[in-house]
């Protein structure tokens, strides 16, 4: 209370009063004035230690009254200032007094005890976010979860709430608000939670990565995950923790790396195949018009074909037909399934009128599942084509080499019998047993819950 006496005596600069034996000389107060914002300062500069740990509720500030005058007053020179100050809060103005002193420096108060209670800190932050895969990190990283439970990619944020409850010092549970976000790529993620008293708890924000922002990159860029998290306390939100961590922001032509444990992580080049591209209305009506009767049928049978299997190739001819008019040339690559490839999406590959074969793949398997095809994407070391079922729900796949659409000179037939042919070899060679070659389902890939990226 030492440092309380040096206040008060500033304080008291700002009181009039004045010895004497009538109605001026600070018996009765009448002519005191009292300066609330200089005393609401020396309160809040002064009040520190074991003072703030005190002040827990409102019936304790009436006290504090007393004890300041006791300790600050007590030379007999000083009598007729405290008088005054005394006379002047039993008068009328004394509520008025009150309550600016209480929303001055008891929210004050209990705000910095809030503070002191709760603490945060980042428990993960993924160091690198892949943009082709940005938005369904909570579907990739779903079965991703701590010794508790908690899912904590790509980032998690722990709170916890130090007070410690005894019998000098309740404690009760804290209503806590998180937000996080990515200035420039994402929206603001919010989640509020309660934390026990002497506990901590994980959030896990999940933001949306903005489409347009992640689209533009052409390089790596360096950004910021934000951080803040704030107390929620009588309609008020009281802020406690806040952190930049930084974050990589990778383009949404990567393929990046992820962490080890992604369950079926080649389904992934699912979100390459892109149905809802605005090319395909236009590519879907042009192909109509290259079939019988300008129409085109998916798992139904034309009138001059024997059956649904031969109808089915005399569509996929037509893409292949189609693809190979517009001049879209094969980029021999050898680096297929390896991390870091950039892969362009079908858009993309239509516009360059040149691709590698995850590329042409792609493309060729978009518009097979535009049309109402069942395709598969073929993945063998080194080498990708595509594959589709020849009747719904059939077992049987029927195959074409997409890179061929590059050379001008090879026919439907072609490719029909090279996909057929590296299909049968990676059998016979084990590969597909051994997992070094997949077939992977786009319809199950959908059925997953992996999206296309059309953008």
């Amino acid at each position: 209370m030492k440092k309380i006496l040096i206040g008060i005596m500033a304080a008291s600069l700002f009181f009039c009063a004045c010895s004497g034996e009538n109605g001026t000389d600070g018996r009765d107060g009448k002519d005191a004035e009292i300066n609330i914002d200089s005393l609401a300062n020396v309160l809040r500069e002064e009040i520190t230690g074991s003072l703030w740990d005190s002040l827990y509720a409102k019936p304790y500030i009436d006290s504090v009254y007393n004890t300041l005058f006791d300790n600050t007053f007590a030379s007999k020179w000083m009598d007729s200032v405290r008088n005054a100050l005394l006379d002047s809060l039993k008068e009328s103005d004394y509520d008025s007094l009150y309550t600016k002193l209480y929303d001055s420096v008891y929210n004050d108060i209990y705000s910095q005890n809030i503070i002191r209670s709760l603490d945060g800190f980042i428990y993960h932050a993924k160091e690198n976010i892949n943009g082709a895969f940005a938005n369904q990190y909570p579907l990739m990283y779903k079965g991703f979860t701590d010794e508790e439970g908690t899912e904590y990619v790509p980032l998690s944020v722990a709170i916890r709430n130090l007070c410690q409850t005894s019998v000098k010092t309740p404690c009760n549970y804290k209503k806590i608000m998180v937000q996080a976000w990515i200035p420039g790529f994402t929206d603001t993620a919010s989640v509020t939670s309660a934390v026990n008293p002497n506990a901590t708890i994980k959030t896990n924000p999940k933001f949306t990565f903005d489409k347009e922002a992640l689209s533009k990159l052409t390089n790596s860029e360096k950004a910021q995950y934000e951080v803040r998290a704030y107390a929620l306390e009588n309609d008020h939100q009281i802020l406690f923790y806040s952190s930049s961590t930084p974050v990589t922001i990778h383009p949404m032509q990567l393929f990046g790396s992820e962490y080890k444990g992604v369950k079926n992580f080649s389904w992934w080049y699912g979100v390459w195949i892109t149905p809802n591209m605005d090319s395909i209305p236009k590519i879907l009506t042009e192909l109509a018009h290259m079939l019988p009767d300008s129409t085109l049928k998916v798992y139904q049978k034309y009138s001059a074909d024997t059956s649904i299997e031969q109808s089915s190739r005399r569509v996929v001819s037509a893409i292949f037909n189609l693809l190979q008019k517009r001049g879209i040339k094969y980029v021999q690559n050898e680096s297929i399934g390896s991390v870091g490839q950039k892969i362009q999406y079908p858009i993309e590959t239509l516009r360059e009128k040149e691709g590698i074969c995850i590329e042409t793949s792609t493309l060729f398997a978009s518009i097979l599942e535009a049309a109402g095809f069942q395709p598969f994407l073929v993945l063998i070391p080194s080498h990708s084509f595509v594959g589709w079922r020849v009747n719904k729900k059939s077992d049987t796949l029927d195959f074409i080499e997409t890179t061929l659409i590059g050379n001008p000179k090879a026919t439907a037939a072609d490719a029909f019998n090279s996909g057929i042919k590296k299909y049968s070899d990676e059998v016979k060679a084990g590969t597909f047993t051994s997992g070094a070659s997949e077939l992977i389902e786009i319809e199950a890939v959908r059925k997953f819950g992996i999206l296309p990226n059309d953008f």
